[in-house]
């Protein structure tokens, strides 16, 4: 098996959006960057699986978010994480759903990925703050 051919963009734009994690866990927000950018990129290599985006990442930002702040409790979180991530995508309902609303295939998907960050982030805050 051959490793994918990883695009420095996608590895990039992965470690960014984990940015917000910098007010939770401060400086440790590097590695997780990294980690994540890596599992970005992978989830969007051609031959990949979608799983290292989709799965990886809130496992990647639970468990580093767990063992800095020595709640296990947060682990919760990654369910709600990933319950978006399989609606975006042409084929999901919420892709469809921007479509229909924007009847522009560039802006529907821009809005899809804003709002399943938006998804992913507000579930991660929401029971990081009900847990404390």
């Amino acid at each position: 098996m051959r490793f994918p051919k990883l695009n420095l963009e996608e590895i990039f734009i992965g470690a960014m959006l984990q940015f917000p994690l910098y007010f939770i866990v401060g400086w440790w927000v590097l590695p997780i960057q990294a980690i994540c950018g890596i599992l970005w990129a992978l989830g969007g290599a051609e031959n990949s699986s979608k799983f290292f985006r989709r799965l990886g990442i809130p496992l990647t930002v639970c468990i580093a978010t767990a063992l800095t702040l020595h709640k296990l409790s947060i682990l919760i979180a990654v369910p709600f994480m990933i319950w978006l991530c399989p609606s975006y995508g042409e084929s999901g309902w919420l892709f469809k759903l921007c479509l229909q609303l924007t009847s522009n295939h560039k802006m529907a998907d821009f809005l899809c990925r804003g709002f399943t960050y938006i998804f992913y982030w507000i579930s991660f805050t929401l029971v990081l703050v009900f847990l404390k």
